[in-house]
């Protein structure tokens, strides 16, 4: 047996050891004189027993207890020694934790083994008492089919969710779904298939779960899901486009193969429901709703949440065919060199003119256009009619030669392994030298695949293409990218040249440092005022763009500007 003997008095100790040898048992004894050297001591754990004195200097022996008793699955029994013979004092050490007290006057051969053999078996029973807690804690809390937590902890969860999110000013989403005709896979195959088939459901929709969201079952074959903080409408609809897409493969029950759909309601605090109850009734109400259109589909209870994602879900019919019916549009913008004036690039900027939505921004159709794989199409789109347009302004304007001409990229893009092979194609088919293809993308669209955004950037590098970082300065390691890929052009981000002032331009000046250390071009994009070109053209970045130079324009337009431009390209500010 190895016991932990913690102690500041010598005496007492040296007492203690040579009774614990006079003893019949094997024991081996560690001595401790100080309360915070015992804590640490005895968390390493390998003692069967402490003995621990009442009184020590730093602190009370019922303190060092408390320490030790922090520790949910400390596996030692203690045993309290004191001077004092106090019941009060006893009753106290073992409403703390210990397994007995003895009055050190007491301590004889016989009391002192008795105790720790009773103290042993004592701290033995209360660990099995406390697992057998365990077990019915997780037997009361869990769904015992699936495993998955039931309503019990849903209804808790639910309940301390939406506090939290009040004062965090955050929104939390509650997802009702219900598994269609389950019934009837109950009623042909029987109750052990459905009980697979619910298994099965039960792992598909865990692993499309986002850390900190909670997935419930809450009765029969309807689950709930709390999530938080997914407030934006399109994200959330992606999310339970994830959870119905898994169900979608066939399950295998008894040599069967088994379709399992099912219906989504959605509701969200505090946009449809003030607290628990009332969130609930919504949710199941559009769960309802979403049954009595058809079964298979998500249905929002919010009306405005309802009706952003039914204009979304037309806008993403539409833009399927937009491609096909001319209504995507190319803008340009030009951009100017500091030193001069001379135009020295120009960027390509993608525009959707919906036949009853009039001009619709990038912003709000390019993520859709990611989010299904539409981009991909729409963004060889743009290469290939940028390259032509610049193979025609080479052709017919003496200040276009050798002007680059700067196209955005998605992460889903970079994704693609034959993208740089598109691009190498592109430019040979309309004879555009690869240093006049200049293509921008953000630090995010790289982190979301960075093995595969690599290799393509390396590619698109050994063509010859012209890479720009664009938005520097908002994300959290601009630097490190620049190290990482063979990035030739850096754009800083417009908020940062729209709020800087000649008197207050530090940042620009570190910019316009280090990128003359590493080599890069700087693109300062969002110039808008005379006093935002004067502070870009001291500081000697390569090219200006922005509002105050020219708008974005069509292609004709850009065509009669070019035109109408003296031979230096120079022009003068809009008003």
């Amino acid at each position: 047996m190895k016991i932990l003997l913690i102690d500041d008095d010598k005496v007492d100790r040296t007492s203690i050891v040579r009774t614990l040898r006079d003893s019949c048992y094997p024991i081996e004894t560690e001595e401790v004189s100080d309360a915070e050297e015992g804590i640490r001591e005895a968390a390493r754990g390998g003692y069967d027993l402490v003995l621990l004195d009442y009184q020590l200097p730093a602190m009370t022996g019922l303190d060092v207890l408390n320490a030790m008793r922090e520790t949910p699955d400390s596996g030692t029994a203690i045993i309290m020694l004191s001077h004092h013979d106090d019941e009060a004092l006893a009753m106290a050490c073992i409403e703390a934790g210990a397994q007995d007290f003895i009055p050190k006057h007491e301590v004889s051969v016989p009391r002192l083994t008795r105790a720790i053999l009773h103290a042993r078996e004592r701290h033995r029973m209360e660990m099995d008492l406390r697992e057998s807690h365990e077990k019915l804690r997780c037997l009361a809390e869990q769904d015992p089919l699936t495993g998955l937590a039931n309503r019990y902890v849903f209804e808790n969860a639910l309940d301390n969710a939406l506090p939290q999110a009040a004062r965090k000013d955050a929104s939390v989403a509650l997802l009702l779904l219900d598994l269609d005709k389950f019934k009837h896979v109950n009623d042909t195959l029987g109750h052990v298939a459905g009980d697979s088939l619910l298994m099965e459901v039960a792992q598909r929709l865990q692993a499309k779960l986002r850390s900190g969201d909670l997935l419930c079952r809450i009765g029969g074959d309807e689950f709930a899901i709390i999530v938080h903080d997914l407030d934006r409408v399109c994200r959330l609809r992606q999310f339970t486009r994830r959870l119905l897409e898994a169900l979608h493969e066939p399950v295998s029950i008894n040599n069967a193969e088994v379709v399992v759909t099912a219906s989504v309601g959605v509701a969200t605090y505090p946009e449809c429901a003030p607290d628990t109850v009332s969130l609930l009734k919504s949710a199941d109400v559009a769960l309802y709703r979403s049954k009595e259109n058809g079964r298979n589909q998500i249905c929002f209870y919010s009306h405005q949440l309802h009706e952003q994602v039914h204009q979304r879900i037309e806008l993403e019919r539409d833009l399927r065919h937009a491609m096909a019916r001319s209504e995507l549009e190319l803008y340009y913008q030009p951009q100017f060199s500091a030193d001069d004036g001379v135009i020295n690039g120009t960027e390509a900027l993608i525009r959707w003119n919906h036949p009853t939505r009039g001009l619709i921004s990038p912003n709000e159709f390019i993520p859709i256009a990611e989010e299904t794989g539409l981009i991909v199409r729409i963004g060889e789109w743009v290469i290939e009619e940028a390259c032509s347009q610049l193979s025609r302004w080479h052709q017919d304007f003496p200040l276009m030669q050798g002007v680059p001409m700067a196209v955005n990229l998605s992460a889903v893009q970079l994704s693609t392994e034959a993208f740089a092979a598109t691009v190498a194609a592109i430019l040979e088919h309309h004879a555009i030298a690869p240093q006049c293809l200049e293509l921008e993308l953000t630090e995010s669209a790289i982190a979301e695949n960075p093995q595969v955004s690599g290799r393509t950037l390396s590619k698109l590098s050994d063509i010859g293409v012209r890479l720009a970082l664009d938005d520097f300065g908002t994300g959290y390691s601009s630097l490190q990218q620049l190290h990482r890929h063979p990035f030739q052009v850096l754009k800083i981000d417009k908020s940062f040249i729209q709020s800087s002032t000649s008197n207050d331009a530090s940042f620009l000046e570190a910019i316009h440092d280090f990128t003359r250390t590493l080599g890069l071009e700087v693109v300062a994009e969002g110039v808008e005022t005379l006093a935002q070109r004067e502070l870009c053209e001291r500081l000697r970045f390569d090219r200006l763009q922005g509002f105050y130079f020219a708008c974005p324009m069509t292609r004709d337009e850009f065509g009669r500007w070019l035109a109408a431009s003296t031979g230096t390209g120079q022009v003068t500010a809009l008003p």
